[in-house]
């Protein structure tokens, strides 16, 4: 990939001996990072010396770790120029939608682990929701001109 290049990693893959090679692969990626969803965090941790949660001291390039599903709702309403007043976590998606619309090409690493944290958010546990958002994500990034890769775990 060319140019400015951003990977997002959102949720654990849905079979855990999968997360250590999405995680890998996340590490191993050029240019910024940005972690979607404290589960996710947690699933970098358990692959990070000493158990660390992710900084960008310890995970070279990461520039956020937001909120995953409620964030990502926020970014896509953000770039489809729907108007948000007062909604928590607008920072972290101003900050997402600003590294999206920089990058010139994106990465999209997304785990397909049902995230039973979503009940409590009032969305379905399943891992549609997940990629429903991403898929939309990427088709309106792509027509902003953005190379786009999406790689579900």
């Amino acid at each position: 990939m060319k140019g400015k290049h951003l990977t997002l990693l959102i949720g654990p893959a849905k079979y855990q001996e999968d997360d250590q090679r999405m995680v890998s692969m996340f590490l191993a990626e050029p240019g910024k990072k940005i972690i979607c969803g404290s589960t996710t965090a947690t699933m970098v941790s358990r692959f990070l010396p000493g158990g660390e949660l992710p900084t960008p001291t310890n995970v070279p390039g990461l520039i956020l770790v937001t909120d995953g599903t409620m964030t990502l709702r926020l970014v896509l309403d953000l770039l489809q120029g729907f108007i948000m007043d007062d909604l928590p976590h607008r920072t972290d998606a101003k900050a997402l939608v600003s590294s999206l619309l920089e990058a010139n090409s994106i990465s999209f690493l997304i785990g397909m682990a049902v995230n039973k944290s979503q009940r409590s958010l009032s969305l379905p546990a399943k891992p549609v929701v997940k990629s429903r958002l991403v898929r939309e994500l990427a088709d309106l990034l792509q027509d902003k001109g953005k190379q786009v890769m999406v790689e579900y775990f």
